[in-house]
C-alpha cells in the first residue's frame, strides 16, 4: 500500500495511524488481528470529524440498532452500491484511490462534492478491501440518515455525544445537517 493512499485513513490531527478504539479504548496496535473501522467526514478538503472503532464495539453498537434500521441499511447498501463493479477494482489494483474517488452510492466524483465521508476497514495498518474502502457524498449520507429509526438515531446520537465535544444537533460543519456519517 502506498503511503499517500494510506494517509487517507490516518488521523488528520496527528498524520499517524489511529492508536485506540474511540469506544472502549483498546489499543489497535496491541491486537493486530482485530479489524477496525476508520470513518472520516470532510467539508471540502478539511476533515471535520474522524474516529476509529474496533470491530467488537462496532458490532455491539450495530446490534443495538432497530431491526427496521438494520434492514434499511442493508437495503441501501445492497441496492445502491454496485458490489460486483467495486470487486473488479480489487482484482485490478491494490490502491485506495480508485475505491474512494467517487461516491459509492451515486458515482458523484469526490472532488465535486461539498461534503463527503470516507470509511475503511483496517487490520493493523493494512487496508481490508471489498466492499471497503468507500466514499459517500453528503447527499447520500442524508438519505441514509432519513432511513433510520428514532431508536437507531438515538443510539448514534449517544455515541457522538459520548465521544465528541458537543451534542450532535450542535455540530456546525458536519457533512449532513444533524449527524456525522454512519458506516
Amino acid at each position: 500500500m502506498d503511503s499517500e493512499s494510506h494517509s487517507y485513513f490516518n488521523s488528520s490531527e496527528t498524520g499517524k495511524p489511529f492508536e485506540d478504539c474511540i469506544s472502549c479504548g483498546l489499543s489497535l496496535k496491541e491486537d493486530p488481528g482485530l479489524p477496525y473501522l476508520v470513518a472520516k467526514s470532510f467539508r471540502g478538503d478539511e476533515c471535520i470529524f474522524e474516529y476509529a472503532i474496533c470491530e467488537h464495539c462496532r458490532a455491539n453498537m450495530a446490534q443495538e440498532f432497530s431491526d427496521e434500521s438494520q434492514q434499511a441499511l442493508t437495503g441501501f447498501f445492497t441496492q445502491r452500491i454496485e458490489h460486483e463493479k467495486r470487486s473488479q477494482l480489487f482484482s485490478s489494483c491494490h490502491l485506495i484511490d480508485p475505491w474512494i474517488q467517487k461516491c459509492a452510492a451515486c458515482d458523484t466524483p469526490r472532488r465535486e462534492t461539498t461534503t463527503h465521508s470516507l470509511g475503511g476497514i483496517l487490520l493493523g495498518e493494512a487496508m481490508v478491501y471489498d466492499p471497503y474502502p468507500l466514499c459517500l457524498c453528503g447527499t447520500c449520507e442524508e438519505e441514509i440518515q432519513s432511513l433510520l429509526s428514532h431508536q437507531t438515531l438515538g443510539i448514534w446520537d449517544d455515541f457522538v455525544q459520548t465521544n465528541f465535544d458537543c451534542p450532535p444537533g450542535q455540530q456546525l460543519d458536519l457533512p449532513t445537517r444533524d449527524r456525522p456519517a454512519l458506516f
